[in-house]
């Protein structure tokens, strides 16, 4: 899977989960109460005050901090299937990480609109809403003047502006129980349907579509600086196109102590094989401790792994070919790549072939070396 299939992967996620959002909240809103009555101030605070806060709370976190927003806190999400982990996780690799899960919040975020106003307009048509409002601090003069203030992008569609008078015969009270002109509580749908417009969707869409063109920006600024250095330096060229071609060294030793990571479930009593063989090179070097990590374990499990940043001894099937999953994992950690051959009873070396697929795969990743023990062959 490309990076470029990672991105649309998560994007596409991340967009059903804001659309799922905005349904389900939205529809509990508009449903009401035992009586249909919808509290105005609680549609305002959803269509109006979320999108602004949390659009800002995101640009700033862009801008100042880890970059926090919804697509950002999808991925740390412990139920995703292992292929969508891993492509959140080839996702954070990537340099412009943090500027793609805002643009893909975005996303999300007009994913909610649509889902909202879908759900606005599903209600309108097949029930009778009474819009309402009810506050214990704010006075008529003060919820007029919040709606009103708010109400300024849409100055000229005259039927979607607060009305006082409108206000103050929906205001719904123990105190007042006189619902005689219900008739006019479901006038506030043409106010609400323009702030989701305005806050939600027209915003939202304005932030996306210049996320997305700085988002090429920087990748066409990425690839012509890339074209100038390879124009300027034509011999890097040349051994891209001999890559193939390269292997990496081999190494018989390891220098320090490691953390076991057993990816291909390697029996431990052939591990404690390895370890033997470790220490009859280098007497001073132990195991520190085993991380849980490839295909036999969990998504939250493999976190853990992630995030080690001493020494990995991993262990992997030296007869499978290398995986883009395996690549995946071993970009953000460093240390020993042992590609191994056994059968029931024994280890054995790896044969040549095998040999140099694993040495042309971990050519390009500095923080590793590749490991190989002398074994009986069975």
């Amino acid at each position: 899977m490309s990076v470029n299939s990672h991105s649309v992967t998560t994007s596409k996620t991340i967009i059903v989960v804001g659309f799922l959002l905005g349904l389900l909240l939205s529809w509990s809103l508009m449903s009401g109460d035992e009586q249909g009555r919808v509290n105005l101030l609680h549609l305002v605070a959803v269509y109006v005050f979320l999108p602004v806060l949390s659009l800002f709370v995101s640009l700033f976190s862009l801008s100042f901090g880890r970059g926090i927003n919804l697509a950002s806190l999808s991925s740390y999400f412990p139920f995703w299937q292992s292929n969508l982990a891993r492509s959140f996780l080839r996702q954070k690799q990537q340099p412009n990480s943090r500027l793609l899960f805002f643009y893909q919040s975005q996303l999300a975020a007009i994913a909610f609109s649509i889902a909202s106003l879908s759900s606005f307009f599903i209600l309108l048509v097949t029930t009778d809403v009474n819009f309402i409002w009810r506050t214990t601090l704010l006075d008529v003069e003060t919820v007029h003047a919040l709606l009103d203030w708010l109400a300024t992008p849409w100055f000229f569609w005259t039927a979607a502006q607060p009305n006082l008078s409108l206000l103050e015969l929906t205001q719904d009270s123990r105190l007042m129980q006189d619902y005689s002109e219900n008739n006019n509580f479901g006038q506030w749908w043409q106010f609400i349907l323009a702030s989701q417009l305005f806050y939600a969707l027209l915003l939202r869409s304005l932030v996306s579509v210049a996320c997305k063109l700085l988002i090429v920006r920087r990748q066409s600024s990425s690839s012509i600086q890339i074209f100038s250095s390879r124009k300027k330096n034509p011999s890097s060229t040349h051994a891209t196109v001999n890559d193939s071609t390269a292997l990496a060294e081999v190494t018989h030793q390891v220098s320090s102590d490691y953390a076991l990571n057993n990816w291909c479930g390697l029996d431990e009593k052939l591990v404690a094989t390895i370890e033997q063989s470790i220490q009859q090179d280098s007497s001073n070097v132990s195991r520190q401790t085993n991380l849980p990590a490839g295909p036999l374990v969990s998504h939250s499990q493999q976190m853990v792994s992630e995030r080690w940043q001493n020494t990995q001894l991993l262990l992997v099937k030296g007869w499978e070919p290398p995986l883009a999953e395996l690549a995946d994992f071993m970009q953000n950690g460093r240390g020993y790549l042992l590609p191994l051959d056994w059968n029931e009873e024994s280890l054995k070396s790896l044969d040549v072939d095998h040999l140099n697929e694993w040495r042309r795969f971990i050519l390009p990743l500095d923080e590793w070396q590749l490991l190989q023990l002398e074994f009986k062959r069975a």
